[in-house]
């Protein structure tokens, strides 16, 4: 366990652990649904799994839905790759940035789950197997459009290299 915990890089612990089990444990707080906190084991894995989906839910939907209203505005990523090379501290701010684009994904998840939870309607679908069916046709688009744009930026980091040399 010691050993998968040192593999664990800054940006997992800031971008997938921290925010997942802050998300679980507000879902028990919210009484939302009752999680099993005093399971370690479950806290740890289950909240790295739920940042890793409240992570590419900030990614995939968050981030282009703020691009659109302009309430953030990004460098060109040709531009980033120019600066990340003169100034060291860049990733970091990055790593910081996507950690706070999670907690948005969060809390806008949180609310939307809190209000469901409220109607009863909502609550008994929740609570049943067509539930678990939609949850899992929403992750595999999820992931599948996080695949897509993280090959993207690889696609464009490695033409960039090449066009380089």
């Amino acid at each position: 366990m010691d050993k998968l915990i040192e593999k664990l890089s800054e940006y997992n612990i800031l971008n997938y652990l921290i925010p997942g089990v802050l998300f679980l444990c507000f879902i028990d707080a919210l009484e939302i649904h009752d999680i099993n906190e005093k399971n370690i084991f479950l806290m740890l894995f289950g909240g790295y799994f739920a940042g890793m989906i409240l992570s590419r839910l900030g990614s995939i939907i968050i981030e282009p839905l703020f691009k659109w209203l302009k309430i953030v505005v990004y460098a060109s990523y040709s531009d980033y790759l120019k600066a990340e090379k003169k100034d060291t501290k860049l990733p970091r701010l990055v790593s910081e940035n996507n950690m706070f684009r999670t907690f948005v994904a969060m809390f806008i998840l949180l609310i939307i789950m809190y209000l469901c939870s409220l109607s009863s309607r909502i609550n008994v679908f929740l609570h049943s197997r067509w539930a678990i069916l939609f949850l899992m046709i929403i992750l595999l688009i999820l992931y599948s459009l996080a695949f897509r744009k993280q090959t993207s930026y690889i696609r464009k980091r490695v033409y960039k290299i090449n066009c380089q040399e």
